[in-house]
């Protein structure tokens, strides 16, 4: 979908750009990063817009991973809290304390939330919001409330899948899996690109990768799944990690071939 998000826009170069367009780049910056945004600011979309596909999979990824590992969704506020306090208990007890702790907890705050249509048309709301300001800050003339409503006209069934499938997943890896912890991965920014942990989502059949190229990641596209188990009690604590599923990026070197303004 992120495809063809930028296809029904257009863009231009602004030496000055509008109070919209700036207040849109910061908040974009936010969601998807610095360097990101910095390109899709400085680089021509109008012939290649590689770039806002890549800054919109990026956004989905970030958000939908959010959803997915949230304790409460929709509502950041005390999820820093839950999460301490989660990764105590997990440090100092068995998996399958720690497991049943968090399954129940989870099922017990999923019960106490609004009504689940609501929150689906909350969080939809929010990703078109967040597609706009990437237009913008690649430059979109468009009022952000015209693109708002146009984004969600074309996409907001399409979102609307996607949200329920990472509240799913939410559910699944919260409150079905005690055994083990299963976590959903994406690459940061700026992290050296590592295939044994990640794969390019825009490999050309380039061959290995040299240290002097540049493979540092861009963002992430798509992501990941690990799964991690404590396998010792006593002493320090000790994890088996295990990859079930690599995530995928965006190297910076994607945006070599991108003209400039």
């Amino acid at each position: 979908m992120a495809e063809s998000v930028e296809a029904s826009f257009t863009f231009e170069k602004r030496e000055t750009p509008t109070e919209e367009q700036l207040a849109a780049s910061q908040r974009a910056a936010m969601g998807v990063g610095a360097s990101v945004v910095h390109f899709l600011g400085c680089k021509k979309h109008k012939d290649d817009p590689i770039l806002i596909q890549i800054a919109s999979q990026a956004f989905f990824a970030l958000y939908l991973r959010w959803i997915a590992k949230s304790w409460i969704i929709g509502d950041k506020t005390y999820d820093r809290f839950l999460d301490t306090v989660y990764g105590r208990i997990r440090d100092a007890e068995a998996q399958a304390i720690s497991g049943r702790w968090r399954a129940l907890t989870r099922a017990h705050i999923q019960q106490a939330q609004h009504d689940e249509a609501q929150r689906i048309a909350s969080l939809v709301n929010a990703i078109v919001s967040g597609l706009a300001d990437i237009l913008l800050a690649a430059g979109c003339s468009a009022p952000v409330e015209e693109l708002r409503e146009a984004l969600k006209k074309r996409f907001n069934e399409k979102i609307a899948v996607m949200v329920e499938l990472a509240m799913r997943i939410n559910r699944v890896i919260g409150e079905d899996v005690t055994s083990g912890n299963l976590e959903v991965v994406a690459i940061s920014s700026a992290a050296p690109f590592d295939k044994a942990t990640m794969e390019d989502a825009y490999e050309d059949g380039r061959a290995d990768l040299k240290a002097s190229d540049n493979n540092r990641v861009l963002c992430p596209t798509d992501l990941g799944l690990r799964r991690l188990t404590r396998i010792s009690t006593i002493g320090q604590s000790q994890w088996e990690e295990k990859l079930l599923l690599r995530p995928k990026v965006a190297l910076e070197s994607v945006v070599d071939n991108v003209d400039d303004w």
